[in-house]
């Protein structure tokens, strides 16, 4: 319908003001009758009178108190993110240096997302056989150790020994980054899974934030010493994390309403019925379009930065331009937040997918755009480029788990890992193949007309997620309607 919540968000939870105090996954407190009826004695004032405001002020703390684990998650998944966004701007400049070539370093990007779909295919099964936790902090403590080997590349000879040793680093540094994303995202949106898509909106404007900084953070250091500076700064600040963690355990380390026995032997099955979603129509029109905001990273990573050497930047300048495209993406995270809320996810998802298509008409330009290349297109590009992938993947990350969850599948941690790692699992192949073919395609057709490969492929999926958005309105409308009938019956046969 639309909607980023869960099939089981579905139920009144504002209808018990004890289940809204007991469930974890709720972000919104309870409602409470403005009429206070609810305190009221025979003579219409309140029994409780002053004790009762007592009371209200230490249960919203209470549940304040409840959301302080989130606190280094988002901590380690800025600064995650911070240095996640140092590999794109700055290392084909060290490549280069080194002697390789385009195609050879988009190379390297690609190995970084193979090694994250083998990370993404494993995370699930060794959240099952340690906990999600665990899992969470090795791939913490390994981001650290991939990001002090690539900024170590610095000291690295050239060619064939240079790229040997990036691949090393990457296929490491691709493994634990999707050990890290799997387990967070599985936890958070398994703890908070009635607002799903409002959790999923504020880690990927956090995202956004860290993508911001890390650009502008990365040329700096990199001005005020060499190439390898901002990967040992953020990989220790990365760190900071992992005492508060493990000193005071708030993390949940597991699904807080534990299974059954019943359920438990149930299990095996339950969870070859989740791969059955890999055959669902709207569920893969909802990956693939995720899939693309990667495809466009993917893209962008060996050919944008050799492209913008035309306009002869600086490195701080040149991480302020890649920060438009991130704090694009923050904004329009905090876009997707509000349209999953309203329950208009489908259409901010179609709404993005056209922004990324517009953004690649005029980056080059498009050679049918009789305009030479300019700076400030290239900034409006950035600008529509990061607010159409944030409504890409939120939206579509959201309405995926709405939709397991409105086909009958448990709204547990299991769901939701296996829903997170097909997400991971098609943002990598996206990411995979797309750099060495953007590479070969930019090597021998040049920029402008190589970047007509993305903009056909954006403009062939437009219409699809428009027809998306049309089918859940109409769904949404139909249901609708048959719920008034309905309650339109029931109070005609009381009457």
């Amino acid at each position: 319908m639309g909607t980023s919540v869960p099939a089981q968000a579905n139920a009144d939870t504002s209808s018990s003001g004890i289940q809204g105090d007991h469930h974890r996954g709720v972000l919104s407190s309870p409602s409470e009758d403005p009429s206070g009826e609810g305190g009221l004695g025979a003579d219409g004032k309140s029994a409780l009178g002053g004790a009762e405001k007592r009371v209200r002020n230490p249960s919203l703390l209470d549940r304040l108190r409840q959301y302080i684990w989130l606190v280094p998650l988002i901590h380690t998944h800025f600064w995650v993110s911070a240095a996640f966004s140092l590999m794109q701007p700055y290392y084909p400049r060290l490549a280069t240096k080194a002697g390789l070539e385009a195609w050879q370093y988009g190379f390297v990007f690609s190995t970084f997302k193979l090694t994250m779909l083998l990370g993404s295919i494993s995370t699930e099964r060794l959240m099952v056989l340690s906990t999600p936790l665990k899992c969470y902090l090795c791939g913490q403590i390994g981001f650290f150790l991939y990001n002090v080997m690539f900024g170590a590349l610095y000291w690295s000879p050239g060619g064939t020994v240079f790229l040997a040793l990036s691949l090393v680093a990457v296929i490491f540094g691709g493994f634990v980054q999707t050990v890290y994303l799997v387990s967070a995202y599985s936890v958070v949106t398994s703890e908070l899974h009635q607002s799903s898509g409002v959790i999923i909106a504020i880690m990927e404007f956090m995202f956004g934030c860290g993508n911001m900084a890390g650009s502008v953070l990365g040329g700096a250091l990199i001005d005020l010493w060499q190439y390898p500076l901002p990967f040992f700064v953020l990989g220790t600040i990365i760190t900071l994390s992992i005492p508060w963690i493990i000193m005071h355990k708030k993390v949940p380390n597991k699904h807080p309403e534990a299974p059954t026995e019943e359920a438990l032997m149930q299990a095996p099955g339950s969870q070859k019925k989740l791969y059955r979603l890999l055959w669902d129509p709207l569920f893969m029109v909802n990956m693939v379009t995720l899939m693309l905001s990667w495809v466009i990273m993917g893209f962008n990573e060996p050919t944008l930065e050799p492209y913008l050497r035309q306009f002869k930047l600086s490195s701080t300048r040149l991480g302020v331009l890649y920060m438009v495209q991130f704090a694009s993406y923050t904004v329009g995270a905090a876009f997707a937040g509000v349209f999953c809320y309203v329950k208009m996810a489908a259409f901010f998802a179609f709404a993005g997918q056209l922004m990324t298509v517009f953004a690649y008409l005029i980056l080059g330009p498009a050679p049918f755009v009789q305009q030479d290349p300019q700076l400030w297109m290239v900034y409006v590009s950035q600008t529509f480029t990061g607010v159409g992938m944030a409504a890409q993947f939120i939206c579509s990350f959201s309405l995926a788990l709405s939709h397991a969850a409105k086909r009958g599948y448990p709204d547990d941690i299991r769901t939701t890992g296996f829903v997170s790692t097909v997400v991971v699992t098609f943002l990598v192949i996206g990411a995979i193949t797309t750099p060495p073919i953007a590479g070969y395609l930019v090597l021998k057709f040049s920029y402008r007309p190589g970047s007509m490969f993305l903009f056909g492929i954006l403009l062939f999926w437009t219409p699809i997620t428009l027809l998306h958005w049309i089918y859940l309105m109409y769904i949404q409308r139909t249901r609708s309607a048959d719920v008034a009938l309905q309650e339109r019956s029931i109070s005609s046969r009381k009457s």
